[in-house]
């Protein structure tokens, strides 16, 4: 139970406590699509084997939402409709009009998404009381939308912003490859992303390459930003910083994971979250700090 990824908002609004929240969720729980439905959204109990659709760590909550797609590759409705159309132009013995052939693609729809192949996905956030954020293991944004959506239709009252920094990750980042020391909480490693600001976006990339000072001064010179790098927080956490403030590859280091002796599939859950949370409720305030604070207009 390690989030691989951080996409970070402002909680504001109604309080809710623990069971408020649980009882709330339980209202919209996922429910099987139905027979002509593509898609279906809801929340489910974060650790397999109980009802509870909220796990709690002292101020800690975690839920989860579940998405529930049938699988219908346009090419296979192309084809079924294809070979439909070829038959029907037989029969009436000229080509097939536009209406024709849209009316034979939404029939082979219609008769092929009672069979499709369902896939479920489940999407993990975490509510931090005390800090008054909510943090979401995504890296994709739609998604991010779509469990935001939901939870502000479920939880009454309650009010989300992006947190803001005030000054751009991009514009830190590239300080920090043109000479400025990070804080000395945070170390760089050996992927890094550079692009231009013009229409073409000419970029740069590192992957698994010791990032050498002045060949990255000169790219900068040049008129490229940072938009992407990889650092290490405190010995303990690697990740990679993007410019638009979204974390992404968390990877606790050994020191973290050596600290857990949990064996049983339930206490290693309790126990990951426990240092997860943990954790990154210190990296998270040194990683505003560093990008100057956190904005009290943004977001």
């Amino acid at each position: 139970m390690w989030f691989k990824n951080l996409l970070i908002y402002r909680v504001s609004g109604e309080k809710i406590d623990s069971m408020q929240l649980n009882d709330a969720l339980s209202k919209l729980a996922l429910q099987d699509c139905l027979q002509m439905e593509m898609q279906s959204l809801g929340w489910v109990p974060p650790k397999e084997g109980t009802d509870q659709f909220v796990h709690v760590c002292d101020q800690h909550l975690l839920f989860a939402l579940g998405i529930e797609k049938k699988l219908l590759p346009g090419t296979v409705v192309s084809q079924y409709a294809k070979e439909r159309i070829a038959v029907m132009e037989q029969h009436q013995g000229y080509k097939a009009g536009r209406r024709q052939v849209r009316n034979a693609k939404e029939a082979v729809l219609i008769e092929l998404i009672p069979r499709a192949f369902i896939q479920r996905q489940v999407t993990y956030a975490w509510i931090d009381m005390a800090a008054e954020l909510l943090v979401i293991d995504v890296a994709n944004l739609k998604k991010a939308e779509e469990l935001i959506e939901l939870l502000l239709k479920t939880v009454t009252g309650l009010r989300l912003a992006p947190l803001v920094t005030n000054i751009s990750p991009s514009t830190v980042m590239t300080r920090w490859l043109s000479g400025d020391e990070p804080p000395a909480v945070f170390t760089i490693d050996r992927d890094c992303e550079l692009q231009g600001v013009d229409n073409e976006k000419p970029t740069i990339r590192y992957i698994h390459h010791t990032l050498d000072r002045d060949e990255t001064v000169r790219h900068i010179a040049a008129g490229k930003r940072v938009i992407r790098l990889a650092m290490t927080w405190a010995d303990r956490i690697s990740f990679v910083l993007h410019d638009n403030f979204q974390v992404k590859r968390i990877e606790p280091l050994d020191i973290i994971k050596e600290s857990s002796d949990a064996t049983d599939p339930d206490e290693l859950f309790d126990s990951d979250f426990a240092l997860m949370t943990g954790e990154l409720s210190r990296f998270l305030p040194d990683l505003v700090h560093a990008l100057g604070g956190e904005s009290q207009t943004g977001g």
